[in-house]
């Protein structure tokens, strides 16, 4: 279901620490999947992503508004936080992950190392890139509404791909 599990799994001591960030706002979505896609009995995926503007979380959910998990959390609601710990809890029917990737660096080698067969697929299946042996292509990558993307670099030309589709290849 989760192909390449990235982020954190989400505990409850950093709910402290994203209010002294000022960062009140989270928007949940299922993480990996479709909601319809999961078998009975198995934990939920749900990742959050954290925002200081609620007018940025709000248009966030707009966008994930198909996802019956989607919803937006505010730290500063007492009963939003119960709900959010009632859900961090082991007999949960959710798995919490937050939108945060503790070291970027160790990150991006994995990427260039595990991914660099599906990248080149890629770039060959829907591209008219020839990057030679001598030329490097660095990935990067980006979250917009709680989906990875890749960029994609090589000379004066750019990408954007959903993560999903690099890990189809």
């Amino acid at each position: 279901m989760i192909m390449g599990n990235f982020f954190e799994l989400f505990q409850e001591r950093y709910i402290a620490r994203l209010l002294l960030l000022k960062k009140t706002w989270l928007v949940t979505q299922t993480y990996g999947g479709q909601s319809e896609h999961f078998e009975r009995g198995q934990k939920i995926p749900i990742l959050l992503t954290d925002y200081d503007d609620k007018g940025l979380a709000v248009i966030h959910k707009a966008a994930v508004k198909a996802d019956c998990f989607s919803s937006v959390i505010d730290l500063n609601n007492k009963r939003h936080i119960d709900k959010l710990v009632e859900m961090l809890q082991a007999d949960s029917r959710y798995l919490l992950y937050w939108a945060v990737v503790q070291d970027r660096e160790r990150f991006k080698r994995m990427l260039d190392r595990k991914y660099k067969d599906n990248i080149r697929r890629y770039l060959q299946t829907n591209t008219d890139w020839r990057i030679g042996a001598d030329e490097h292509l660095r990935p990067n990558v980006q979250m917009i509404f709680g989906e990875l993307f890749m960029i994609l670099k090589w000379r004066k030309q750019a990408l954007r791909v959903k993560f999903a589709e690099i890990e189809r290849c």
